[in-house]
């Protein structure tokens, strides 16, 4: 054993980081004093030019990077053998890195320099999340850095005016305790496990798709990697094609509107990105339709209010459609494409100017050309189809532009809107809609039947649809399949001269700024259907990055939902084949290791499968609760167990979980809980004073301090689509405490094998 050499290194890493700590709070300190930020504009009568925004957001963040290193130095150190472009050899370097640091500071000092990095360098990343002797070659990635060997790290909790810290090698030096760990979205930035390090530092552009356990960080790790794409793109090999990130061109799409108040306080709190790149999946579907869908041959929204079982059910017929839909779909829009071109002789527009010969025998010859272009093979892939309006313009081209330029003027304009009307009568979406769903009855049953438990009329509901597509209504189920056909059907070309008159571009919607979106990020994508999927996935720059974060064992939704990634691929316009990368999150970081333990077991005994994540060992509490009483007894035992936990120091918000909504059991369990005196936030709600009563539906992606569960004696017994999967959500909620409240011993828990993993009161 070298014990006292190795208490020697340590303190001799103890003292040069205290020196260091002091030499670079000075050293940022005299750089803000003389902090200029340069000159200003040159003229700013046409606005800001690109050069100027990006100097001036440089300049805001090296000021605000040396702001965070005067007032705590750093937060984190690693010694690394370090290979950068170019060098013949790796070189010892130290590194330091501060969390509220977007840039890379080398501070002079008198002997040199004091690197004070960013914490979303790739290179301190990989140093903290590697063990001491580690080595990573990241050639691969696309960096200047190449690869990166550890030779010693550590994480301060303070660093002025004295070191509180854990070293690798050495141990622990002055170390405080830890704060209660809060329920909530929240960066982890330096302390990320070696899974979320690597995908949080992977490739900067292509696929990036994260997956794990609830509470394995998932939604922060795909949120963090925005800002590290915003810090780290000068660190990109040049060579290829490399777009700008800035918030601008930035989007988040979330499928789960509850988070949405978190994901905001994130970013804008914790990572200081502007909150307005945040987007409701559902709401950006309606913007894109109403934009792109121009003409609409008398469509229009349903105005009836259905029931909500029938909702229900007319959303799963859509709802849980797949990848195979999308593709079959495609194909029959392209027949319906190809029947109506080949009538282009009988069109409207072909008697606009009847007594000009020529002009009548121009468009005459631009009719004919348009049946040629319908005869074209019929496909399934959208991206290579010669059905879209762009590859029918560039057939057409000549008699169009022909025709068009024999016109005057008011003549002319007159055409375009007949043209425009015709062209969005051969790519109606509506009609492919109703050809395509309103054929499938058995799929369509099928699905019905698994969103509402064969609690509705499947045949009727069915017919109820098709009348409705008929007489050229839709409902909001029907929107993404609309809009996804409109996506593949309409141009991309942004320039108007370079496709047909009056039409829009499929792109628009997703540019800013006349550039194309070149990063966007899906949070909990299992909650999109297929349509939805494939349309944000298509609508990224080439070039850029598309993040995806996902778990498909909770899907909630009964009518909405799709099981893996294939609708990902259909479509996608990132280039190169291997521009996808999963990333499995293996550990919950949510929960303390009882429920964890517990949530592995009922894992195994829900799916059939060894779970795919471990616990936190670093968090201990109690082993989650089974309560069986009768029905009446429920309200007393949540008052019971809501009282215990309010003397908790570690319980600051409760939640009474349904896992199958039932607004009326919900309603009289309110009445009961009130009664008894238990105070309660408003019904449904996600957050407020009081006990919380919810169900899984509404509250996910969220998390709570405790949970009560209720209904899992009825899970197996349930005939509604992914039960099983609401289950897994809902014990899943709670960091702290978990309860379950039974009727009956659930027969789920009869087959965890460890029935130590929890205790049961009778």
């Amino acid at each position: 054993m070298n014990t006292g050499e190795d208490n020697s290194k340590l303190q001799i890493r103890v003292s040069r980081d205290q020196r260091n700590a002091e030499s670079a709070a000075f050293a940022a300190q005299r750089e803000l004093d003389s902090f200029h930020g340069g000159p200003p504009p040159v003229n700013t009568l046409h606005g800001l030019t690109e050069h100027d925004r990006k100097r001036i957001d440089m300049n805001n963040r090296r000021r605000a990077s040396l702001q965070a290193i005067a007032d705590e130095s750093f937060h984190a150190m690693a010694e690394v053998y370090a290979e950068v472009r170019g060098s013949d050899e790796p070189k010892l370097q130290l590194w330091y890195a501060n969390s509220s640091a977007s840039t890379n500071e080398p501070l002079k000092v008198v002997d040199g320099a004091i690197n004070v990095l960013s914490w979303t360098h790739p290179g301190v990343q990989l140093a903290l999340a590697l063990d001491v002797g580690g080595f990573e070659d990241i050639k691969a990635n696309g960096y200047s850095l190449r690869s990166i060997e550890v030779v010693a790290k550590a994480r301060f909790d303070a660093v002025l005016p004295q070191i509180s810290a854990v070293y690798q090698p050495g141990g622990a030096v002055r170390t405080k305790s830890s704060p209660p760990i809060k329920t909530g979205l929240k960066a982890v930035k330096l302390h990320m496990t070696p899974d979320q390090a690597h995908a949080f530092i992977s490739r900067m552009s292509g696929l990036m798709i994260v997956t794990g356990a609830p509470g394995s960080g998932k939604t922060t790790v795909a949120f963090q990697r925005i800002r590290f794409l915003f810090d780290q793109q000068d660190q990109r090999d040049p060579g290829e094609r490399l777009v700008p990130y800035t918030p601008q061109l930035t989007r988040i799409f979330l499928a789960n509107n509850n988070l949405a108040v978190q994901a905001k306080s994130l970013l804008k709190n914790q990572l200081d990105i502007p909150d307005f790149i945040v987007e409701s999946v559902g709401s950006f579907v309606d913007a894109y339709l109403e934009h792109v869908w121009l003409y609409k041959h008398n469509a229009r929204p349903r105005q009836k209010k259905l029931s909500s079982l029938e909702a229900a059910a007319r959303t799963a017929i859509l709802g849980l459609s797949d990848n195979y839909d999308l593709v079959r779909f495609w194909e029959v829009f392209e027949h319906q494409i190809s029947g109506r071109l080949s009538e282009a002789s009988s069109a409207d527009w072909l008697s606009i100017s009847k007594t000009d010969r020529t002009i009548a025998a121009r468009l005459s010859t631009l009719a004919e050309a348009l049946s040629r272009a319908g005869d074209a093979a019929v496909g399934r892939d959208p991206l290579i189809s010669k059905f879209t309006m762009n590859a029918v313009y560039s057939e057409v081209l000549r008699p169009y532009d022909a025709a068009r330029q024999t016109m005057a003027p008011n003549v002319r304009d007159t055409f375009d809107e007949q043209f425009q009307q015709w062209l969005f009568w051969v790519y109606d979406p509506l009609s492919a809609v109703a050809t395509y769903f309103g054929a499938r009855e058995t799929e369509a049953a099928q699905r019905m039947r698994l969103g509402t438990g064969s609690r509705v009329d499947e045949p009727e509901i069915l017919r109820n649809a098709i009348a409705e597509w008929g007489v050229r209504g839709y409902g909001p189920e029907d929107r993404p399949w609309l809009a996804w056909l409109l996506r593949f059907a309409l141009p991309e070309e942004t320039d108007a001269q370079a496709r047909f008159r009056g039409i829009p571009s499929a792109i628009s919607p997703a540019m800013s700024s006349g550039e194309r979106w070149t990063h966007i990020v899906i949070d909990e994508a299992q909650d999109l259907c297929a349509a939805e999927a494939s349309l944000l996935g298509s609508l990224v720059d080439p070039d850029g990055a598309l993040t995806v974060s996902a778990d498909f064992h909770q899907i909630v939704s009964p009518v909405h939902g799709i099981r893996d990634i294939k609708a990902l691929n259909v479509g996608r316009s990132l280039r190169g084949k291997k521009a996808e990368q999963i990333y499995p999150f293996a550990r919950n970081m949510r929960q303390s290791q009882q429920i964890g333990r517990f949530l592995q077991g009922f894992y195994e005994a829900a799916f059939g499968e060894r779970p795919t994540f471990g616990v936190n060992e670093g968090l201990q509490d109690t082993k989650p609760q089974l309560y069986i009483a009768p029905p009446h007894e429920h309200a007393r035992r949540i008052k019971q167990i809501a009282a215990a936990l309010r003397r908790s120091e570690v319980v600051n918000n409760l939640a009474v979980l349904q896992i199958n909504e039932n607004e009326q059991a919900l309603a009289k369990l309110r009445s009961e809980l009130q009664a008894l005196g238990v105070p309660l936030a408003a019904i449904w709600a996600a957050a407020g004073e009081g006990v919380i009563t919810t169900s899984v539906e509404r509250i996910k992606g969220l998390e709570f301090d405790a949970c009560i569960v209720l209904g899992l004696e009825e899970v197996e017994m349930a005939a509604l689509n992914f039960t099983l999967n609401r289950a897994y959500v809902a014990l899943s909620r709670p960091a702290r405490r978990l309860a379950l409240i039974c009727s009956e011993y659930p027969t789920l828990l009869r087959n965890v094998r460890d029935k130590t993993l929890f205790d049961v009161f009778a």
